[in-house]
């Protein structure tokens, strides 16, 4: 064989990992830059959408982060009935088996990619994501991460070790099929149908549940070495928002490492679903409830502060600032008209027509 042949059949394996060599380098260029360009891009797209006056200094919308994102109408159906659920009556007919599941996820996170780029936190929200079989909701998370997201499961928190085991274990092989799981669990009193404790009369007798909820993840990284990011969300309302700081000092240590509280959505005036005498919370009377006292463990002021206070040292200037304009619920007057109501036969506790039920009494 002469050199030159020799050199004529080797020369496009040459030109073949130049340009293997060249792709990679362009991808660690990419992946070792403090942004990717997709990134940036949208950053730039979604400040300019913001509105002059809350383009402030300590704005991240557009700097750090283009916002929110999480799956929508995907898997609505759950098992529990809360309070002031905003899921229509249908929410429980939605098909949610895993095939339709994953490409819709698929698709509404090829939509976000495209549209804020990579590293975007992203939740995987119904309905119930643990009402999905383990393999369909492990599909689901890889496929947020295929498409660059940072997936969290929310879940009301009412599922067992062996579901979450089967979530993070590949039934091949046995070993994790995700090094790290994020989830959001959420716990209050105005969930019901919850095992063990259908109808909660306070926040404090969820305590319990909370910290399974928190061992399970504990016992997985234990056994496992799959680590985890756990956050606790909670519905406020006037019948527990004064319950905010009991919940705080009970379940700091517990595991959780952010505590998100969302004031309670009212839909539809008049709607008999909403029992709570009070109708209004003024700044004042929010501060006052959620105002540590001396005896008070670091931290256990307001939930939407960010001060850290000793317990031997007086409140922080402007620390636990309240809002500036009062939360109001509405409330149903003499004259407004009178939602159509039906009554239910069966007792509060165990009504099964919660599924989608939202004038009964029994709710």
């Amino acid at each position: 064989m002469s050199q030159s042949g020799a050199r004529g059949r080797l020369a496009p394996v040459s030109i073949t990992f130049v340009a293997s060599l060249g792709a990679r380098l362009r991808d660690l260029e990419l992946r070792t830059r403090p942004e990717h360009p997709d990134l940036t891009a949208a950053l730039a797209r979604r400040w300019e959408e913001l509105p002059a006056h809350v383009k402030t200094r300590n704005q991240m919308l557009g700097r750090r982060t283009a916002g929110c994102e999480g799956t929508h109408g995907v898997f609505p159906r759950c098992n529990l009935a809360c309070t002031p659920c905003y899921h229509s009556r249908e929410a429980n007919r939605v098909r949610t088996d895993g095939e339709h599941t994953v490409r819709e996820v698929e698709r509404q996170m090829a939509y976000l990619r495209a549209e804020r780029g990579p590293g975007q936190n992203a939740q995987l929200i119904g309905g119930e994501v643990t009402l999905l079989e383990a393999d369909d909701h492990a599909g689901a998370l890889q496929a947020m991460i295929d498409h660059g997201r940072k997936p969290m499961s929310l879940s009301h928190g009412d599922f067992d070790y062996d579901y979450l085991q089967a979530l993070a274990l590949d039934p091949a092989t046995g070993k994790p099929r995700f090094r790290h799981l994020s989830f959001a669990g959420h716990f209050d009193s105005m969930m019901y149908g919850r095992r063990g404790i259908k109808a909660p009369e306070s926040e404090p007798a969820l305590n319990p549940y909370r910290a399974r909820f928190c061992e399970m993840f504990a016992r997985l990284e234990r056994e496992h070495g799959v680590t985890h990011y756990l956050a606790h969300n909670m519905t406020v309302t006037p019948a527990n928002v004064d319950q905010v700081p009991q919940v705080i000092r009970d379940c700091r240590e517990m595991g959780f490492r952010m505590f998100s509280f969302q004031p309670a959505a009212f839909i539809a005036a008049g709607c008999v679903r909403w029992r709570v005498s009070a109708p209004r919370l003024s700044p004042t009377s929010c501060t006052r409830s959620w105002m540590p006292t001396r005896s008070s463990p670091p931290g256990s002021c307001c939930a939407a502060a960010s001060c850290r206070m000793s317990s031997r040292s007086a409140r922080p200037r402007n620390a636990c600032r309240p809002a500036r304009t009062p939360w109001r619920i509405p409330t149903r007057t003499s004259s407004s008209p009178r939602a159509p109501s039906t009554r239910c036969s069966t007792p509060r506790r165990t009504c099964d027509c919660r599924s989608g039920c939202r004038s009964c009494s029994c709710r």
